[in-house]
């Protein structure tokens, strides 16, 4: 009834009149971002389920040229695949734990042990084979 009442009331402004909008969203639990190295052992070792891990940088382009692509494959799985994404800057160590040596890099996890991995952009064809390998293994 409150939103109902919200959404519909009407502002006059000038001539015209302005109606208020309000959306909302789910907030999304498939996509986390790993704060800390005991974070990273929680959210992504200790999970049953697999987990993309990305492994980028806020001032990489490729790096944000994947973001969008991958939330959409992870978001097609249905909450089946998690993704986790870590900041190399904030956390080179854990970076370098895994062999990342250029970003992006992707490893997909499952059990606490990597099973796949590839560096660089793919396609969205691609990357969604890989998060179903990711899913089936």
């Amino acid at each position: 009834m409150f939103i109902q009442k919200l959404l519909s009331q009407q502002w006059p402004v000038g001539r015209g009149l302005i109606h208020r909008c309000l959306s909302t969203s789910l907030i999304r639990r498939d996509t986390f971002t790993i704060q800390d190295e005991d974070d990273f052992k929680e959210k992504v070792l200790s999970n049953p389920d697999p987990v993309i891990v990305d492994f980028s940088a806020t001032w990489c382009g490729p790096c944000k040229m994947l973001t969008p692509r991958l939330d959409a494959a992870i978001a097609a799985t249905e909450g089946k695949v998690h993704l986790a994404v870590v900041d190399i800057d904030e956390l080179g160590d854990l970076a370098m734990d895994h062999g990342v040596q250029a970003v992006p890099t992707v490893v997909a996890m499952k059990g606490g042990k990597a099973v796949d991995k590839f560096v660089g952009l793919l396609d969205e064809d691609k990357l969604a084979a890989f998060v179903d390998k990711a899913q089936m293994s």
